[in-house]
C-alpha cells in the first residue's frame, strides 16, 4: 500500500519497508484464520500490504505499472514476511503466549498506517492531483490493502465500520494535514512529520481507547421519512 522508496525521504524510508512488512504479516495471519493454503496467505498477504497502492497507481496513472512492479523488492518483502510468519508465529505465540493484537503488534500496524498515508498523499500530490485527490491517494494507500482483505475473507471491512476502532478517519486526517501544509507552502520535512505524527498519534488513542468514527446511522425517525419520501417518488 505504499509508494517508491524514493517518494519518502530516507529519514521515513525504514518506516515504509516496516508497515509494507507489517501489513504483510496481518494478512498471512488472516489467511490462516480462514484455512487457507500456503498459495492463499501469500496472496491475502500481497493484497494486504500492496493492494491500496496498486489501486492508487493504476487510478493516477502512474507509468501504467504498480509500485512493486518497478521496484520488486517490495514483493519480496512482503514474500519473505509471509513465508517467516507461516513458519515461526505458532511457535512464537504459544512460547511466549502473544496475540496478534496485542499492543506492540498494534502499534506496528499503525507506524505502517501513517507512513503508508504520508507516502500516497505525497505520490497524488506528485501526479499533479489536487488537495482532496491525494489525500484520498494517502486514504486509498493506507487502507485500500486491508479493504480487499477484508471482503475476500467475507468479514466487514475494519476501515469502513464504526464498530471497530477508528482506523480511517486518522488516515485522512493525517493525509490532508500533510496535503494542506505542503501546499500551503510549508517545508517539505515539516509538513511531512507533522502529517506522519498526528496520523499515528490519532490512531494510538484510537486503539488505546477504543474510539470509534461516527456511525452513519439515521435514527428510526429519520428513516421512516426516508421511506415516505421514497414511496411518494
Amino acid at each position: 500500500m505504499v509508494a517508491t522508496a524514493v517518494c519518502l525521504p530516507q529519514s521515513l524510508v525504514a518506516l515504509d519497508w516496516f508497515g509494507t512488512a507489517a501489513f504483510a504479516f496481518s494478512g498471512t495471519l488472516t489467511a490462516a484464520r480462514q484455512d487457507m493454503g500456503v498459495i492463499g496467505a501469500l496472496f491475502l498477504a500481497t493484497i494486504t500490504a500492496l493492494g491500496g497502492g496498486t489501486i492508487r497507481d493504476l487510478l493516477l496513472g502512474e507509468g501504467g505499472q504498480a509500485f512493486w512492479i518497478k521496484e520488486v523488492m517490495y514483493f519480496r518483502v512482503v514474500l519473505l514476511t509471509s513465508v517467516l510468519t507461516l513458519l515461526a508465529w505458532p511457535g512464537l505465540a504459544k512460547f511466549f503466549n502473544l496475540e496478534d493484537s496485542a499492543w506492540p503488534f498494534c502499534f506496528a500496524d499503525a507506524m505502517g498506517l501513517a507512513a503508508f498515508t504520508i507516502c500516497g498523499a505525497r505520490t497524488g500530490l506528485d501526479s499533479g492531483v489536487g488537495i482532496e485527490g491525494a489525500s484520498l491517494s494517502g486514504l486509498l494507500s493506507a487502507c485500500g490493502g486491508g479493504i480487499m482483505r477484508d471482503v475476500i475473507t467475507n468479514e466487514p471491512p475494519r476501515a469502513l465500520h464504526a464498530n471497530r476502532s477508528a482506523y480511517a478517519t486518522p488516515a485522512l486526517i493525517g493525509a490532508l494535514i500533510y496535503v494542506v501544509l505542503r501546499e500551503g507552502g510549508v517545508q517539505e520535512n515539516v509538513a511531512l512529520w507533522t502529517g506522519f505524527v498526528v496520523g499515528l498519534g490519532m490512531r494510538i488513542v484510537a486503539f488505546s481507547l477504543n474510539i470509534a468514527p461516527l456511525k452513519a446511522r439515521l435514527r428510526e425517525s429519520e428513516w421512516e421519512s426516508v421511506v415516505t419520501d421514497l414511496v411518494k417518488r
